[in-house]
Formats: C-alpha cells, sequence, structure tokens
C-alpha cells in the first residue's frame, strides 16, 4: 500500500507518478509475470510495461515448490496426485499495483481510514459489466479515458465502492461473464473429475 494520507489529500499527477514508480518495480520484478496473469486492470497496467512474453516462461521455482504459498495458486482436484502451480500476487503487491492509500476520513465525530486507489481492486472489476473474460476494445476505451483523466489532474482515488458506478458498463456483459464462469467450472469439473 501506499500509505496513510490525511482527510485532505488530493493527489495529484506528481502523486500518481511516484506510485507508478514504485507499481513498475514490481512489474520488473520476477512478479511481474504473476501481474500479467491476473486479468483486468492489473494485466493492463502490466503490459504496459512488461511483454506478455514473460509468461512463457512458466511458474518461478517458489510458485512451483509451493514455498510462499501467499504467492502460489495451486489447481488441484483433491484427490489425484498430479497439481498445477502458478505465481499470483499477494494483497499486498495487489494493493500497491491498484495504487491504494489508506485516507482518513472522519465518520460521526470519529477518526476512522477509507481505502481508496488510483485503479479499482479486482472485486469491483470482476463485478463490472467490462469484465468479460478478456480485455475488450469497450474496456481499453474505458481504461484510455481513465488515463486521460490522471493526466489532466480530473481524475480522483476512489473506494471500492466508488469504482462500482465508475467502471459499470454493461448489466448483460456482467451477466454473460457469471455465466461463461459457471460453464467452464462445470466444463473442468466434468473434464477432471
Amino acid at each position: 500500500m501506499l500509505g496513510d494520507r490525511p482527510s485532505t489529500f488530493a493527489p495529484g499527477l506528481s502523486e500518481y507518478k511516484s506510485y507508478k514508480v514504485r507499481r513498475n518495480k514490481v512489474f520488473r520484478s520476477a512478479r511481474g509475470c504473476a501481474a500479467l496473469l491476473a486479468g483486468g486492470v492489473i494485466a493492463c497496467l502490466a503490459r504496459d510495461v512488461i511483454g506478455v512474453e514473460y509468461v512463457f516462461d512458466g511458474p518461478t521455482e517458489d510458485a512451483r515448490e509451493g514455498i510462499h504459498s501467499d504467492q502460489s495458486l495451486c489447481v488441484w482436484n483433491g484427490s489425484d496426485n498430479f497439481a498445477l502451480w502458478d505465481d499470483k500476487l499477494t494483497e499486498e503487491e495487489t494493493e500497491l499495483i491498484c495504487g491504494m492509500y489508506r485516507v482518513e476520513t472522519i465518520v460521526h465525530g470519529k477518526c476512522d481510514y477509507a481505502l481508496k486507489s488510483w485503479w479499482s481492486r479486482p472485486q469491483a472489476w470482476k463485478l463490472s459489466g467490462l469484465n468479460t473474460g478478456y480485455w475488450s476494445s469497450d474496456a481499453e476505451q474505458w481504461y484510455q479515458r481513465h488515463l486521460e483523466k490522471i493526466r489532466s489532474g480530473e481524475a480522483t482515488i476512489m473506494t471500492n465502492n466508488e469504482w462500482g458506478p465508475a467502471i459499470k458498463f454493461n448489466k448483460e456483459a456482467a451477466r454473460l461473464c457469471v455465466n461463461n464462469d459457471a460453464l467452464s467450472r462445470e466444463y473442468l469439473a466434468g473434464f477432471y473429475g
């Protein structure tokens, strides 16, 4: 995470550039491949920094050995001696990549914190109509518009609840994504089950 900020925090382009330097260090590390495989906005941001050919290198040694469980993803049906391992982002890496801050808020006279970010977190993206299972031209248009808002100083960091309407696109696309997920699970269960 990018740290705690006071309630008056209003980040501008220089703050975004500072965040971008930290984020790109993650992309250029061994963890960049996990970012490319994360999908959604995270993968799009990673593709702007590193090439997708790094995915072909396969998982890191740590992921293959399951050394760091918070950085490893295991796909196993529970009964075979065969499992697939890959890298996954930790929650901390996801928060940094999305540009998350803890911003002080005052609720009913008490100090609290809201998590706000430059980019939507995976949970919000997954529920958006722009999440169709691939990076669509509509998702790219939204991404370029948001990037332009950041560059022009019009964008603000938002909470997960605020991101929902900001990335809402099409209810039918969201329903299609949910149906595709269900059909994929059903197919894989029949294939591996």
